[in-house]
């Protein structure tokens, strides 16, 4: 009896191994793409929303991990025009002022929020590089918006689209995942 069981638990376990998982896997890569379309939609439709250089836009990412390791992401910055520049540094103390903006408006704007400087698309790549799931998931799926105004935004103006891309998540999960 003991010998069926660890049999039956062999069978179920190399079945779930060569087909379960590689199924859930590839519908979670569609799945992660779409939220990922989501958010940036999210984002660019919001009317009171302005990228003034489009660093907030170009570091959106969806990430998947496996195990808490990281299996693939999908980063904004591969699907809507670059940052125009880098993101402004708030110990300039001093308004920048554009001719043309990420959003092709003549517009000022005195940053608030210090940053590294850098680049919206790099700090979407360093999160999916260094950041680690919490909990002990199969699979985490993951959306970011890493630059460092990203909560002020949201905070103050409730234009990142996060809160969207979230509804969306909940809206889709069941069905994209054929859980129902």
């Amino acid at each position: 009896m003991a010998r069926n069981r660890a049999v039956i638990t062999k069978a179920v376990e190399d079945y779930k191994n060569r087909v379960i998982i590689p199924i859930m896997e590839a519908r979670l890569k569609s799945w992660c793409s779409q939220i990922l379309d989501a958010s940036i939609l999210a984002r660019q439709r919001n009317p009171k929303a302005h990228n003034f250089t489009g660093n907030l836009l170009n570091s959106i990412v969806v990430c998947l991990y496996k195990n808490r390791e990281p299996v693939m992401a999908w980063f904004a910055s591969d699907r809507v025009p670059e940052a125009i520049v880098p993101k402004m540094k708030k110990r300039q103390r001093k308004r920048v002022f554009f001719s043309r903006d990420y959003d092709g408006q003549e517009s000022a704007y005195l940053p608030t929020v210090e940053t590294n400087g850098g680049w919206g698309r790099d700090d979407a790549q360093n999160f999916f590089e260094t950041y680690v799931p919490k909990g002990n998931n199969l699979f985490d799926v993951v959306i970011a918006y890493p630059v460092e105004y990203a909560d002020w935004v949201e905070a103050q103006r409730a234009t990142t689209g996060i809160l969207n891309a979230y509804q969306y998540v909940e809206r889709t999960g069941v069905r994209f995942m054929r859980l129902k």
